[in-house]
């Protein structure tokens, strides 16, 4: 069996997606991907989840932008903090993304900064990160009222 590498926002990712104490990360992967009925010795149930495209439509989904073949991060969980860093010019080592601005990994490298959908802080030293009265650091890092409510929020939209 292959052994695959995963990092920490995908780890997070698939844990939100697991039913606690019966999935594991490759459970909740076949699940995901539609292949729930175990290991199938032929290639017919996994062909038959595959629309084959033609060399034109993928000529013509390619222009419009869609990757076919292929799911993104951004297609799994909606945005990620690298796909925000950026869009916005922000240029941190360490971009990390939360849907509601309040639940996160902790920041590693830095400068790093924490976004949400409509905008971010930036922690510019792993000091100014520590010393912040507005985080709560856990097991994950809690940001009570979320991260629009830290001095410093920029907000984008």
């Amino acid at each position: 069996m292959p052994t695959i590498r995963i990092d920490d926002e995908i780890w997070a990712w698939l844990k939100m997606h697991a039913q606690p104490l019966e999935d594991t990360p490759n459970t909740v992967l076949r699940r995901i991907a539609g292949l729930e009925n175990g290991p199938s010795s032929s290639k017919s149930q996994l062909e038959s989840k595959v629309n084959p495209v033609s060399i034109e439509e993928r000529k013509s989904i390619k222009r419009s932008g869609v990757v076919v073949g292929k799911t993104s991060r951004r297609d799994m969980s909606g945005l990620t903090g690298q796909q925000l860093n950026r869009e916005w010019g922000v240029g941190v080592h360490h971009p990390l993304y939360h849907k509601d601005g309040s639940y996160y990994n902790h920041l590693r490298y830095f400068p790093g900064a924490l976004f949400d959908p409509e905008g971010y802080v930036v922690f510019k030293t792993e000091k100014e990160y520590l010393s912040s009265p507005y985080l709560q650091r856990g097991k994950q890092l809690h940001v009570p009222g979320g991260i629009s409510s830290v001095p410093g929020y920029v907000r984008k939209k």
